[in-house]
């Protein structure tokens, strides 16, 4: 599995926390609550998914500083969407700010969990 293969499959992880969380929080707590959640794994999902394509596009081959580059550019513009997604969603659709941190703090797991089972391999020629 290359390392293109694996941020995706990060991703993928995290939807699956993402509507897991929805199922269980619905089923304990109702609608209200499991949205919320639900809308704070969505944060991180759709942040990590611009994380994503943002580094992996383009060409394959690039200097170690046109890499670094663009991960720094993709990890600010990760911070900028993911502080304006909370700014927007708590400020002005008025969600419940404790299911919404849990959702996306379930997220980040996903991390931890998705790299668990992978060893990349490297992708050179």
């Amino acid at each position: 599995m290359g390392y293109k293969s694996i941020a995706y499959y990060v991703v993928l992880a995290q939807t699956g926390i993402a509507l897991v969380l929805a199922l269980v929080c619905t089923a304990i707590w109702g609608w209200s609550t499991a949205s919320a959640a639900l809308i704070g794994a969505a944060i991180g999902v759709v942040t990590s998914l611009q994380m994503a394509v943002w580094v992996f596009r383009g060409k394959a081959e690039q200097s170690a500083k046109q890499v670094v580059l663009r991960f720094y550019s993709a990890e600010a513009v990760k911070l900028a969407m993911t502080v304006g997604l909370f700014a927007f969603t708590v400020g002005v659709l008025g969600v419940a700010f404790l299911p919404l941190i849990v959702g996306y703090s379930l997220t980040l797991v996903a991390y931890w969990l998705a790299l668990l089972p992978v060893q990349p391999k490297p992708e050179f020629k």
